[in-house]
């Protein structure tokens, strides 16, 4: 074992680290009992230790193997006094293993009727460890272990990541790799499992966006009222719910359906002296009769239906809707929002913005349109969409009707 050959209190240089982990995990998990899927996992371990002894005895490496096994995932270590003997014992095993041993894996998994979807990402970094002799796991006191693991978490699936210093030392295994972008302030190279540069190139795009992305979740259309109440439910000092006609939101307010989720998740926010802001479109404006002609609908219909609706809200609950306030404005917003306390560090917003094309099927309906919810951590994304949704009460001739 990897643990009997590094000795104690000794410093290696030039130590390629191996991480694998399963992307597959949780398909495999709820596919199958649980004697099952761990049976299936030991199949991944032994596969990968015995492809690193075999390849391990065949170079004469000094020091190879398992250093950590956690489940569906781990890492290997791998040194000799000849770093290049390390080198193609690492690479080596981590191309085989994802080219060749994971298509037999999933034959075996499936002859051995193991449900669920295999898929691996792995990862290779080299640095140096010191082995502190204090037990068996735990013992390696390193930051190449954590720059290791990070890049393994960064990978798409079914690729093999490798860090810039081991590309700069990978010799014949370089041109098998692409640049495709950096970690942690280190370039990052990709070998897709069975695809050229340019499926490795797109991989990675595909997981890790272009650069200076932010966080952003998306949905491909309008998240439900139960969603959307959660969001309600977190706000503690104002919502600001934006929109064209808000018929959707003034129609859950006065709901005869049970439960009515949404209109609940508003009077708890009410009731816990919050407010509730809600902008949509003048019936009179250019821009309602512009939407008008676009949509091939009523807007001012809408429009005058939703502000009966409130009216109905508040009249219903009196004083508990004091916090309700609506607004008509005469600009065209663009886009629909449902903001959260957004001037608090941890504010949120969630919005769509509206797209004037056409489907197959006519007009693209704004329920239909993805959204997005993003917080403070999306940086100038969630910027920029606050002071557009705040001017949609500053700019314009805004006036309150209720």
């Amino acid at each position: 074992m990897v643990t009997e050959e590094f000795q104690a209190d000794r410093t290696y240089d030039h130590v390629y680290l191996v991480f694998i982990d399963t992307a597959g995990y949780s398909t495999i998990v709820l596919s199958n009992p649980r004697d099952r899927a761990a049976h299936a996992f030991d199949l991944l371990r032994e596969r990968m230790r015995t492809r690193l002894a075999q390849l391990a005895a065949e170079r004469r490496c000094a020091r190879s193997g398992v250093w950590s096994w956690r489940g569906d995932g781990g890492f290997f270590a791998v040194h000799d006094d000849s770093e290049s003997v390390a080198r193609d014992v690492a690479l080596e095993a981590a191309k085989t293993f994802l080219t060749l041993d994971l298509i037999h894996l999933r034959d075996e998994f499936a002859r051995a009727g193991v449900g669920g979807e295999l898929h691996l990402r792995m990862a290779v970094h080299k640095g140096t460890i010191q082995h502190t002799g204090e037990g068996r796991t735990g013992t390696i006191h390193s930051p190449d272990i954590n720059l290791a693991a990070h890049l393994e978490k960064a990978t798409p699936r079914d690729c093999l990541a490798i860090s810039e210093d081991v590309y700069r030392t990978a010799g014949p295994y370089a041109e098998q790799f692409t640049p495709v972008g950096s970690h942690e302030g280190k370039h990052v190279y990709l070998m897709a499992g069975d695809g050229g540069p340019q499926q490795a190139a797109r991989a990675w795009l595909a997981s890790r966006g272009l650069g200076g992305s932010t966080t952003v979740h998306a949905y491909p259309e309008r998240p439900s009222s139960e969603e959307k109440a959660r969001l309600l439910d977190a706000a503690s000092e104002e919502v600001l719910d934006m929109g064209t006609a808000l018929r959707t939101s003034s129609g859950r307010l006065v709901t005869t359906e049970r439960p009515a989720r949404y209109r609940d998740a508003v009077l708890g926010l009410l009731r816990r002296g919050g407010i509730y802001s809600c902008f949509l479109l003048d019936p009179s404006s250019d821009a309602a009769a512009t939407l008008s002609r676009q949509y091939q609908e009523d807007m001012t219909r809408k429009i005058k239906d939703s502000l009966e609706r409130f009216g109905r809200f508040k009249e219903r609950y009196g004083a508990e809707a004091e916090g309700l306030r609506v607004y008509q404005t005469d600009e065209f917003p663009g886009f629909s929002a449902l903001a959260v306390d957004v001037r608090r560090p941890d504010g949120l917003i969630l919005y769509s913005s509206y797209l004037m094309g056409t489907s197959p099927y006519g007009v693209i309906e704004r329920g239909d349109m993805p959204h997005y919810l993003i917080s403070p951590a999306a940086g100038p994304v969630f910027g920029r969409i606050r002071e557009l949704a705040e001017a949609r009460g500053t700019t314009g001739h805004v006036k309150r009707v209720l």
